[in-house]
């Protein structure tokens, strides 16, 4: 079987190396000729196990810009991701410009498609009259775990034209590839699937931020009240119950977007939603209200490791890292990542290739990203390096014990300070 994949973003790339890890040939394409050439070599992405994967099947694999090597195959997948932008608000133009050219390619073909951006519903019915068939399909990859979930999926949640139909035989085929639980669903249904999980997912974080500040403010623990939560059927073992700085990495704040956008246009009511996005603005700003109760806003050298919005991967998508060092503007900052990288960083803001220089002489140290890295700093060292005592570790990556018997002001999500 060869399968198709029409945009080489992180989305095609994971797809197209699950793909051809279960034996099938795969056609990867993109307009990005740039693009293209990197993935000759190697992916563009940095996922666990994807460089391995990419290098392993190579003889399956073939990218080209060229839109009629799709002819070739069995099938086709729409993978290009969908950009957002500050607000969240999906850019559908690059998917709707991609499907119209995939149209006029494969017209006549018979040529099955699946639609597997991230779109508003409405979107996939609105080409079915340009395809011999065209469906639509969930993707539930996680930044950081995307090829582990993309080859062992929890379900498939599949849109297609006419609710009485079955996926085309092909989509059926590929889908035996990768064994999971169906759920076959009108597009708009499908659709909003996908908007749904993630809206559930920010109500976890969401209430979990509150619930861990509160703790904090009355002298719980948060940490003895997680098992709890996690026994009751109801909430389950797998909730979003760690403390974090807001949410970030794109998606669920893109769902968020399109939900309240879809509200307006409906009449709606969505004052739960808008809580959500208000709840997380909240939490984001935690770091920056502790730094600015010490009186490091403005003055001093701040450390900050982390980049990333999450470990385990590149993607610095509405990153809260990169939010607080745009609130520090012209403040002296050194900063240090295993992996990310950022373009838009101040002129103030130095790289830094190791840990250890970013903290050297600095007033305060912020962990921003939970890297395995990080867990592993000896805090003798850190102390020694530092001028000042505060270090801000809102996940607790860092050894708390360690950090109070040199004497530094650790201060993470789960307790007060």
């Amino acid at each position: 079987m060869r399968v198709g994949f029409l945009g080489a973003s992180h989305l095609g790339q994971v797809y197209s190396a699950a793909t051809a890890l279960r034996g099938m040939q795969v056609v990867v394409v993109d307009t990005d000729a740039a693009l293209i050439a990197e993935l000759q070599l190697a992916p563009s992405v940095a996922e666990p196990g994807l460089t391995e994967a990419w290098k392993h099947t190579e003889p399956l694999r073939k990218c080209t810009t060229n839109l009629e090597a799709l002819l070739q195959c069995q099938i086709v997948f729409i993978t290009k991701d969908v950009p957002t932008g500050d607000l969240g608000k999906s850019d559908l133009g690059v998917i709707e410009d991609l499907m119209s050219q995939l149209a006029h390619v494969l017209e006549g073909s018979g040529v099955p498609v699946v639609l597997m951006a991230q779109v508003q519903p409405g979107t996939t019915r609105r080409f079915a009259g340009q395809y011999d068939n065209l469906a639509y399909q969930v993707e539930t990859l996680v930044f950081g775990d995307a090829l582990h979930r993309a080859l062992n999926p929890e379900r498939h949640i599949i849109g297609i034209v006419r609710r009485e139909s079955d996926p085309h035989s092909c989509h059926r085929k590929w889908l035996e590839h990768f064994p999971a639980e169906h759920f076959v669903m009108a597009l708009e249904s499908a659709e909003l699937a996908k908007i749904a999980i993630n809206l559930f997912l920010a109500a976890s974080v969401s209430t979990t931020n509150s619930l861990a500040e509160l703790a904090r403010a009355v002298g719980a623990n948060w940490h003895d009240i997680v098992p709890t939560l996690r026994a009751d059927r109801r909430i389950g073992s797998h909730a979003y119950l760690s403390p974090g700085l807001g949410l970030a990495g794109g998606n669920i704040e893109r769902d968020l977007a399109s939900f309240l956008q879809l509200a307006v246009q409906h009449d709606v009511h969505a004052t739960v939603i808008e809580s959500y996005v208000r709840s997380s603005e909240y939490h984001r700003g935690w770091v920056l209200r502790q730094l600015a109760a010490e009186g490091h806003i403005g003055s001093g050298v701040i450390a900050v490791l982390g980049l990333a919005y999450k470990p385990d991967t590149a993607s610095t998508k509405n990153s809260a890292s990169l939010e607080l060092l745009q609130h520090l503007g012209g403040q002296s900052v050194r900063v240090h990542d295993p992996q990310a990288q950022s373009n838009s960083l101040a002129s103030s803001v130095t790289r830094c290739s190791t840990w250890t220089d970013a903290v050297t002489e600095a007033d305060a140290v912020v962990v921003m990203t939970a890297w395995s890295n990080y867990a592993e700093i000896d805090v003798t060292t850190l102390a020694r390096l530092m001028r000042g005592r505060l270090v801000l570790d809102p996940f607790g990556v860092l050894d708390a014990d360690a950090m109070s018997a040199n004497g530094l002001n650790h201060r993470v999500l789960t307790r007060g300070g």
